[in-house]
C-alpha cells in the first residue's frame, strides 16, 4: 500500500502487456502486466497482484502483490502484500510481510 511521501505513479505496464528487456526508471512504476528482464532504480517499483517479473530487479523500495521469479535487491524496503509470490532471493534492510504472502526464497535482511 502506498505510504505517504511515495512517489506517485510515473509508468504502468498494463494487464496483457509483456515487456522482454531492461526497464530503468525514476519515480514510481506499476507492473500489471509481465516483465521479462531486468528493472533498475533509485525509486519505487510496485509489482500489482496481476503484475509478473521474471529477472533481476534492483531498486529502493519494492511493494510485491503479484509474482516475482528471481532476485529482488532493495536499498530501502520490501513490503510483501497478501497476495505475493516470491522466489529466488530477496535481500534489503527491511522487510513486511504481509499475511498469504509465499516466499520461496533465500531472505537476506541486513541493515
Amino acid at each position: 500500500m502506498p505510504e505517504p511521501g511515495d512517489p506517485q505513479v510515473t509508468g504502468w505496464l498494463g494487464v496483457g502487456a509483456t515487456w522482454r528487456g531492461d526497464l530503468v526508471f525514476t519515480g514510481r512504476v506499476r507492473i500489471d502486466g509481465t516483465l521479462i528482464g531486468t528493472v533498475r532504480s533509485n525509486d519505487l517499483l510496485d509489482i500489482g497482484a496481476a503484475g509478473r517479473i521474471q529477472g533481476d530487479v534492483d531498486v529502493a523500495q519494492a511493494l510485491v502483490g503479484g509474482v516475482l521469479d528471481g532476485s529482488l535487491h532493495a536499498r530501502e524496503r520490501v513490503t510483501l502484500l497478501e497476495t505475493a509470490v516470491v522466489r529466488g532471493e530477496i535481500h534489503t534492510p527491511w522487510i513486511d510481510v504481509r499475511s498469504g504472502a509465499q516466499i520461496d526464497a533465500v531472505v537476506r535482511v541486513q541493515r
